[in-house]
């Protein structure tokens, strides 16, 4: 099962998963091999009080960042009647992006900060990175380094703010772009204005493919590691799914 979480304008709707999986009936020793989902059924939407700018599920609760510097929390959210409250409120523009990741929020608002607060709502520390890239999802955490999107190019930090990378990439915009973690060495990052998806090896910097299959592509998120889903920035609804390996 699959959960996807959709931005427009200031409400959020939840979409699952429907279509089955080939795993009940392959036997072993074949290798379990998952079908990329074919249909969405809608479980609700949520009302919130300003424009959506992130989403980020986290042990079963929804948190978005909203335009008005307000981080929201929407408990029991695929089962529950919950309504989106208040979990914190951050002077630091629209939060932009949203990621938990060793009991601590990994922030960026439209200030050109990262922030890192921990579940007690304290400010841990902060860094600048002046990305001028508007866009949801631009940071994100894995295997101990945080990653940030810019002009043409990604920065690798350490989890305290340290840059030790920067990786250029041919043809990258300088707006509107989205990151998901791959595994524990890439991300995948759509660049709606290049109308580019691409695989991103951070430890060597090696661009691992390109896809120019969606127009205008805007979130993006890895499903078991098999397949990237893809939605645009257009009026086209429908969801794309790319091959991992090859973006096919």
């Amino acid at each position: 099962m699959c959960f996807l979480s959709f931005l427009d304008n200031i409400e959020i709707a939840l979409a699952v998963e429907i279509t089955k999986h080939s795993q009940d009936i392959i036997s072993l020793p074949t290798p379990v091999q998952f079908l990329p989902p074919t249909s969405m059924e809608l479980i609700k939407t949520f009302k919130m009080v300003s424009p959506v700018n992130a989403v980020y599920v986290h042990n079963g609760q929804i948190y978005a960042g909203l335009h008005n510097s307000k981080l929201m929390r929407v408990e029991a959210a695929y089962g529950g009647t919950s309504n989106p409250s208040e979990f914190m409120s951050i002077g630091i523009g629209s939060v932009c992006s949203i990621q938990v990741y060793g009991n601590e929020f990994y922030l960026f608002g439209s200030a050109d900060q990262v922030y890192v607060y921990d579940f007690g709502k304290r400010l841990r520390r902060s860094w600048a990175h002046a990305s001028y890239s508007s866009g949801y999802c631009k940071v994100r955490v894995l295997n101990g380094k945080v990653v940030v999107p810019g002009q043409g190019s990604m920065s690798v930090y350490t989890l305290e703010g340290q840059l030790t990378k920067q990786i250029t990439i041919p043809g990258m915009s300088n707006y509107y772009k989205s990151l998901a973690v791959c595994e524990d060495d890439s991300v995948i990052l759509s660049d709606r204005q290049a109308n580019c998806v691409y695989r991103i090896n951070i430890e060597s910097g090696e661009v691992m493919w390109t896809s120019k299959h969606v127009i205008q592509p805007e979130g993006v998120v890895c499903y078991k590691n098999i397949y990237v889903l893809v939605t645009s920035y257009s009026k086209d609804t429908r969801i794309w799914v790319l091959d991992i390996n090859t973006g096919s």
